[in-house]
């Protein structure tokens, strides 16, 4: 996957949702603008061809535009001076100022004063604006605009993780066979991976896949079979996961994905789909009937990664040694 399937200028971002951003974070960064200036209402708000849209609004009675909303991209508005100028932009009255007399801001919804700061893609492209208004004219100090500019570097370095896990997913090492990261390329996903959900408070878990009596078939149909069967099943994982979850081949039949999810139910569901959708795959291969066994560990944030690794395998030999007994 490429750092451009990641993030798009050309897309909304409420209307492409990226695992990797915390929106709740981003609402508290917006609110607590608005709290710091006493203000009635701060915005984070995302341009596109297709206009401006706020991406988070502050949450007060006050303030007039909810998050989703899109101002065509034409209009005179506050942050279209921004997004052309990439640059930031501080007008204390604009009532007294003849260029905004078209501005819907300062002439339908009544704003007077505006404070806002350009963010950028990491590919250095104009996400947007990150602004505080006010139905009153001020006179902000050096400070509070100082102020601004530090906490939209917050937004900026969360934007800047996509490009940091892009760039990884690139230069990790693939497995040949399979076009899935190899152990080496897995484990150094699945850290940087595990360092984003402990910053975003997301859960994880990790799935330990084995085929059954792969020595078997590698024996009874040859080898070439065997690496059908093999680059199938990852075919298989990949279409049952996430773009932003992390899947491995870490053995000659195993593997592995460090998966995003919000319950133990969702751990299921995602072992079922494989399982299903390995079964469908039989029906229409010419290949021998083929199985897998697949244990789980929810992530604990604080543990290595090897023993987590570890905890998983231990969890699908445990499940092997089940499916034998009762078979």
């Amino acid at each position: 996957m490429s750092t451009e399937s990641l993030y798009s200028s050309e897309r909304f971002l409420l209307d492409n949702p990226i695992d990797l951003i915390s929106l709740d974070k981003w609402q508290k960064t917006v609110n607590l603008l608005a709290h710091v200036f006493n203000a009635p209402a701060s915005f984070l708000v995302q341009y596109t061809p297709k206009g401006f849209q706020v991406t988070i609004a502050s949450k007060q009675v006050s303030n007039p535009y909810p998050s989703g909303v899109v101002i065509p991209p034409d209009t005179n508005i506050f942050c279209r001076r921004i997004v052309e100028t990439r640059a930031a932009l501080y007008v204390p009255d604009a009532k007294i100022e003849a260029c905004w007399e078209t501005n819907p801001e300062v002439q339908k919804d009544g704003f007077s004063s505006y404070l806002g700061v350009p963010v950028f893609w990491p590919d250095g492209s104009c996400f947007g604006t990150f602004c505080v208004m006010d139905y009153a004219k001020t006179d902000y100090q050096d400070s509070y605009i100082e102020l601004i500019h530090e906490l939209k570097e917050i937004l900026e370095a969360d934007l800047a993780l996509l490009d940091i896990y892009g760039e990884l997913k690139q230069l990790a090492h693939l497995d040949e066979l399979c076009h899935i990261n190899n152990r080496r390329g897995f484990k150094g996903l699945a850290r940087q991976r595990i360092k984003l959900a402990q910053r975003n408070e997301s859960r994880l878990a990790m799935l330990y896949i084995d085929v059954d009596d792969f020595k078997g078939i590698n024996d009874g149909h040859g080898h070439s079979v065997g690496d059908e069967v093999l680059k199938l099943l990852a075919g298989i994982i990949k279409q049952s996961v996430r773009e932003s979850d992390v899947v491995g081949r870490i053995g000659g039949d195993e593997f592995v994905v460090l998966l995003m999810c919000q319950s133990d139910e969702d751990v299921i569901a995602t072992e079922t789909r494989i399982m299903q959708g390995l079964d469908n795959a039989m029906l229409d291969s010419h290949l021998p009937e083929v199985t897998v066994t697949i244990g789980h560990k929810i992530v604990d944030q604080d543990v290595r990664l090897d023993t987590l690794l570890a905890q998983a395998d231990e969890d699908m030999l445990r499940r092997k040694r089940d499916k034998q007994v009762c078979g």
